[in-house]
């Protein structure tokens, strides 16, 4: 029962995490999963702690986690937060190895607790569940790249282009990386802007 400081009562701190929207793991000092409540095991498609596993090598083992590049970490964010590790909104897909076809994706980040010789005393890895925010920007790339239409996407705060689709290069006979990253207004796939000579010209 080592997670908490001396005086603080467990029980209290659990009824005060279990009604969270955000899902709450708690680990032990020793790697040992000492608890989780409800949205933290919805969150992993688990219908109790036991399926988590008893400590953080098990979690590894249980769960299978990537970045959003495909590139799976080197470490878990539940073991950079065993190891003390302070973090913030780390992104990763999850899903269990047992049944892949349960997946969601987290936002997940650490609450690190120390004594006054600085040794952690309390572990709490958070997480939101981004799932549908991801589901619904897979779902954006697939229409905005299969569009016919000529589409371009640009960066409000400076005016790069961020993405083009087949139908705008196919448009404009530019490829892609010619395109993306350059500035609307130094991009030679737009027209110049008439100037105030030349309109006098006309």
């Amino acid at each position: 029962m080592g997670f908490v400081t001396e005086g603080v009562d467990r029980s209290e701190l659990r009824q005060i995490v279990a009604g969270l929207s955000a899902g709450v793991v708690l680990v032990e000092p020793d790697q040992r999963i000492a608890w989780a409540n409800d949205a933290a095991l919805q969150m992993h498609g688990a219908a109790s702690l036991n399926e988590l596993g008893d400590t953080v090598a098990e979690y590894r083992h249980r769960f299978g986690l990537r970045y959003r590049n495909n590139r799976a970490p080197e470490r878990y964010p539940i073991e950079r937060l065993a190891a003390g590790e302070r973090f913030e909104d780390v992104i990763v897909e999850v899903a269990r190895t047992d049944r892949p076809e349960i997946a969601f994706v987290h936002a997940a980040r650490s609450i690190v607790i120390a004594d006054a010789a600085g040794a952690p005393t309390c572990l709490a890895l958070v997480l939101r569940d981004v799932t549908p925010q991801f589901e619904a920007e897979e779902r954006f790339e697939k229409t905005f790249a299969a569009n016919p239409a000529p589409a371009v996407i640009c960066r409000l705060s400076d005016l790069r282009h961020v993405k083009v689709n087949i139908g705008f290069l196919e448009m404009t006979g530019y490829t892609r990386d010619a395109v993306v990253g350059r500035s609307v207004t130094r991009s030679t796939c737009w027209p110049a802007p008439a100037t105030a000579t030349s309109r006098s010209r006309g």
